[in-house]
């Protein structure tokens, strides 16, 4: 039997809770600036960086986790414990667990979709996964591959910048900035890894941060998430992470039942 497609009103508090694990972020399709820059030569120099950046998101395959998310919403803080699992270029599967092991929220994304699915209350909602959706929800827009990426502890560097200027180091280090037609990205790095410390970006009325903590050889143990204006922070922490293992992509697919009521906005 065809399912009834929904009205387009607004997720429940939890729904949202589970999209705002894709703070993960990030860096696409948000409301245009209302002046773009010139296209601009870029320095030798600023290619070397951006390059390295690249790089190193480009090493990134997979990431297998225990994870715990702290999120606060203005005056809100919920707590959520699970598995997290990322795959290149843009397929996460988030499992927050019960304390007897059992999953009550399960979240998975491919460059397609995102499945929210509150496996207690056999409720599932189906959403596009595009910038636009997630801003909907959120206040930020989020595209697949910037989410994976972040969540990594990587930094997608803006694809086709008009300009790329290198900053003068401050508390956190040297830092590149690029502009684009719809707004600019900061990332501050480390020269000598290529590993990337925080990013800012402003694209139209959306402002986010992400900062990370990140091993020697760039596994990440904490990622930071927040909106400037403070309304919006997630705190990732990551127990055991296992970096390229090369794990089976069907573990990152799932497939809701017939029996759960699902809400598809796509």
């Amino acid at each position: 039997m065809p399912r009834r497609r929904p009205s387009r009103s607004r997720l429940a508090p939890r729904g949202l809770l589970l999209i705002a694990l894709g703070v993960a972020l990030a860096l696409g399709g948000c409301a245009s600036a209302p002046v773009a820059p010139s296209r601009q030569p870029i320095s030798p120099e600023a290619e070397v960086a951006r390059s390295l950046l690249e790089r190193r998101r480009r090493e990134f395959s997979d990431l297998r986790t225990q994870a715990e998310i702290r999120m606060r919403r203005g005056r809100t803080t919920q707590r959520l414990g699970g598995v997290l699992l990322l795959r290149a270029p843009a397929s996460l599967r988030f499992e927050a667990l019960s304390p007897f092991g059992t999953p009550v929220i399960i979240v998975a994304g491919d460059g397609r979709s995102l499945t929210l699915w509150e496996v207690l209350d056999e409720r599932a909602y189906i959403l596009p996964a595009s910038p636009e959706s997630t801003r909907r929800f959120l206040g930020l827009a989020l595209g697949s591959e910037d989410m994976v990426a972040v969540l990594a502890g990587r930094v997608r560097p803006l694809p086709d910048p008009l300009t790329a200027e290198l900053m003068p180091a401050d508390e956190l280090g040297p830092s590149i900035r690029f502009t684009g037609p719809r707004g600019e990205q900061r990332i501050w790095y480390d020269p000598a890894s290529g590993h990337a410390r925080q990013v800012e970006w402003r694209e139209g009325s959306t402002a986010g941060r992400a900062s990370f903590s990140l091993s020697a050889e760039g596994v990440p143990a904490t990622v930071t998430l927040a909106t400037l204006d403070g309304q919006l922070e997630a705190v990732l922490r990551y127990q055991t992470p296992k970096l390229n293992t090369g794990f089976d992509p069907n573990l990152v697919k799932v497939t809701v039942p017939e029996h759960v009521r699902i809400q598809d906005f796509r």
